[in-house]
């Protein structure tokens, strides 16, 4: 009769040779994961710092084109009163 101090650890027993195969599928597929989780984390802080980049270039085309517009406007009223 064997006691329960005798009885082994079940995690201490080999694996079946299916499942150590399992084991290492699953551990390639997370560290897939993982590599391509930092990829798309890289992109997109490369596509925020491109956005970033392209709304202060809208920002001052914009204040650009506000200007000609009152040049424009001035130019105008100059011709109307001569």
């Amino acid at each position: 009769m064997t006691t329960s101090s005798e009885q082994t650890d079940p995690s201490a027993q080999p694996e079946p040779a299916g499942m150590n195969l399992q084991t290492d599928e699953a551990k390639a597929t997370v560290a897939e994961i993982k590599a391509e989780t930092a990829a798309l984390k890289e992109t997109d802080r490369a596509a925020e710092a491109e956005a970033e980049a392209a709304a202060k270039q809208a920002k001052q085309l914009a204040g650009v084109t506000e200007e000609v517009l009152d040049e424009h406007k001035e130019m105008k009223e100059g011709t109307a009163t001569a």
